[in-house]
């Protein structure tokens, strides 16, 4: 009977074992513990994702690394099911999709990879690559455009609109370029309209991106856009300039600055000025501005230029000064294959220069200077038709900031320029804020404040209030103020 009662006991005791470790253990086996014990979450992957997003550095890293991140956001999107998960992994696909073909096509344009029988100033890149890569991001920006519901990543998400527009633009030519350029323009404008005080929620190169970084690459994409006035116009707005440093200070937190308006005045022809900026980036090391190496590109670019220009054999010099410097940064720069950036800066016509040198002197609040040259490209000189065109909205804002008299013919031009394909987005907002002030006779007295006179009124005021992105121009309707209209000053 004892013994009989031992092996009941035994029994029981290894029924109680197996069952503990069949408890225990049972996400070791094939089946629903594994899944429980092991999986990885979505709301994991894109944590994951977003870090080593946020840690690759600008000077060092590969295709591989952004394809690596670009596998871990898909895994997180496939399985979400929360909305801002959701929103988060598709906005997250866009950038780092985008940052991709920006990434491919930087290394075709340095490696010289061209579509054949494209001399110089022409070269058309082989994109065919990065094109393919930017049809993945727009597949996400489709879904993003159709359901994206998180409101606090609104912002972001045109911030990221924006750059995908951008490098789209630089794959395309003519009318289907200005579209992407409108459309970048729009999302960078409608970020900055969202959140005036712009701080994105991810790091892009290590680095939290604000409303200077938008406005850098708004510039940017402006002059890659072939409107350099409008980009030359955001960077010289005096708020937006970089404070003067104390004695014996850098001025590190504004080298991205410098190194847009190089670019920006690279691109206008202007390359002695250009060199004056971009020259600073000679003492500058990559641990202060990751960057260095492709400001210093540019100037080799901008040396070579003023070696052609002016047959000055000292910028040939300063050219190979430049690219021995490359070599010891070790960067994407240091081989000697590379293709030399001259080609960014094609020679523009002697009209364009003129007109750029009018709208320095314009931002500068030389209105007379200025307006006798846009007077001088009205009808002549070999320059663009889109500058032609500007030229004439140039010289009546000189005339409207001067209170001097404005003829209806010139008013008559400023209409029908309205009607034209002509102007850029930004410039036919700026003759629509024209035409209502001299319509509403609006008083203007002069303003010596650097911060405040005529000449940046326009681009201060849109990224103040950056809300009215489109406009209407209806010829005939007139509103009538109550207050008495102002004869101006007759012209001489």
């Amino acid at each position: 009977m004892i013994q009989i009662s031992k092996r009941i006991v035994a029994l029981l005791a290894f029924v109680i074992l197996s069952g503990f470790l069949a408890l225990n253990l049972g996400g070791c086996s094939a089946g629903g513990g594994q899944t429980t014990l092991l999986s990885i979450t979505p709301e994991q992957y894109l944590a994951s994702a977003k870090e080593q997003l946020e840690t690759i550095e600008e000077r060092d890293y590969e295709v591989r690394d952004l394809e690596e991140i670009i596998r871990v956001l898909e895994n997180a999107e496939k399985d979400a099911k929360k909305t801002e998960t959701i929103d988060r992994s598709r906005m997250y696909l866009v950038l780092a999709n985008s940052l991709l073909a920006r990434k491919k096509y930087k290394d075709l344009t340095v490696k010289g990879d061209y579509v054949s029988n494209n001399p110089e100033p022409f070269y058309v890149v082989n994109t065919k690559d990065v094109k393919e890569t930017l049809r993945t991001a727009n597949k996400w920006l489709r879904m993003c455009n159709s359901q994206f519901k998180t409101a606090s990543l609104a912002a972001d998400m045109n911030y990221v609109r924006g750059i995908y527009y951008m490098q789209k633009m630089l794959t395309v030519h003519n009318r289907e370029r200005k579209e992407y350029l409108n459309e970048a323009v729009s999302a960078f404008r409608k970020c900055l309209g969202q959140a005036p005080d712009y701080k994105s929620e991810f790091r892009i190169f290590t680095k939290v991106q604000t409303n200077r970084e938008v406005r850098l690459k708004l510039a940017e994409a402006l002059a890659f856009g072939g409107q350099q006035a409008d980009a030359y116009g955001i960077i010289s707005e005096f708020t937006f300039k970089p404070i003067i440093p104390f004695a014996g200070a850098t001025d590190s937190s504004d080298y991205a600055w410098h190194h847009t308006k190089g670019f920006v005045l690279a691109t206008m022809g202007m390359y002695k000025e250009a060199a004056e900026t971009l020259e600073r980036f000679k003492i500058v090391s990559p641990t202060d501005y990751m960057q260095v190496d492709e400001a210093l590109y540019f100037l080799r670019g901008v040396y070579e230029r003023l070696a052609e220009v002016t047959k000055d054999k000292k910028y040939e010099l300063e050219a190979e000064l430049v690219a021995s410097m490359l070599e010891k940064l070790e960067g994407p720069f240091s081989s000697e294959s590379y293709v030399t950036s001259a080609h960014l800066f094609p020679r523009p016509m002697f009209g364009d220069v003129k007109f750029f040198e009018g709208v320095i002197k314009f931002y500068n609040k030389n209105f007379e200077e200025a307006r006798k040259i846009f007077e001088s490209l009205s009808k002549r000189g070999a320059m663009s038709r889109a500058n032609r065109s500007a030229a004439l909205l140039f010289e009546a804002e000189c005339l409207f900031y001067t209170n001097a008299a404005i003829t209806d013919d010139m008013i008559e031009n400023l209409i029908n320029l309205a009607g034209k394909n002509d102007l850029s987005s930004m410039q036919l907002e700026r003759l629509a804020s024209l035409l209502a002030g001299y319509v509403m006779n609006k008083d203007l007295e002069e303003n010596k404040s650097l911060v405040r006179h005529e000449s940046q009124q326009f681009i201060r005021n849109i990224f103040s209030a950056p809300t009215a992105l489109s406009v209407r121009l209806k010829k005939g309707e007139l509103k009538r103020v109550s207050k008495e209209l102002k004869d101006r000053k007759k012209p001489d």
